[in-house]
């Protein structure tokens, strides 16, 4: 996976507003011994990368004549709209161990005939190489009941990866339905209205 940028001949506030009013993202390009470079890539492309790969991608960056293997390492969004303010991308090597949040998500939800399951932590932490990066970490809940819960050493963990969260952490858990008080049917006697003719005549 590769996405192509542009060097950025001018920078500053009023460059990269040019930049994103024209359907470009401002981009910082260090790490890895590299010198820090001022990029800009199409937003549309980016976003691509994203929808495909996850926050987690791991792709080559192709920029004046070099192809660089890069991640996230940070970005800013706008705040009135969902879209990259700004990105950091950080220079890697193939076996360069990373640290990253991986999500969890939960299969087979559908199974639990009682009871309310919760997932407790949307991800984990684990430490691996870019091209062992998992786009997410299955929990299967099938044949779980109210009570049952599931740790972070339950999870099935892909090879070469190490999850760096402890063990006896809930991921999820199975909940009995919160009751809701039944109305009752006796009929509630309306109030008497003071100087009605009923009462008069009493």
């Amino acid at each position: 996976m590769a996405i192509k940028a542009d060097v950025r001949t001018s920078t500053g506030t009023g460059a990269s507003r040019k930049a994103r009013k024209a359907g470009f993202i401002p981009v910082t390009l260090y790490g890895n011994g590299i010198e820090t470079v001022s990029l800009t890539v199409d937003r549309r492309e980016f976003d691509a990368l994203l929808k495909r790969e996850g926050a987690n991608a791991v792709f080559d960056l192709e920029y004046d004549g070099n192809v660089q293997k890069v991640w996230i390492k940070d970005f800013a969004k706008a705040s009135l709209q969902d879209e990259f303010y700004s990105l950091d991308l950080e220079a890697i090597s193939k076996d360069q161990k990373l640290t990253v949040d991986v999500p969890l998500v939960l299969i087979n939800e559908e199974t639990v005939k009682e009871g309310i399951v919760e997932l407790i932590a949307n991800t984990v932490q684990v430490e691996t190489t870019p091209d062992n990066i998992p786009s997410n970490i299955e929990i299967d809940v099938e044949g779980l009941v109210i009570g049952d819960v599931k740790t972070v050493a339950d999870l099935s963990i892909p090879a070469n990866v190490e999850v760096l969260d402890d063990g006896e952490q809930t991921v999820v858990t199975v909940s009995a339905p919160t009751e809701v008080p039944e109305e009752s049917d006796e009929e509630v006697a309306e109030p008497e209205v003071i100087g009605s003719e009923e009462s008069q005549e009493a």
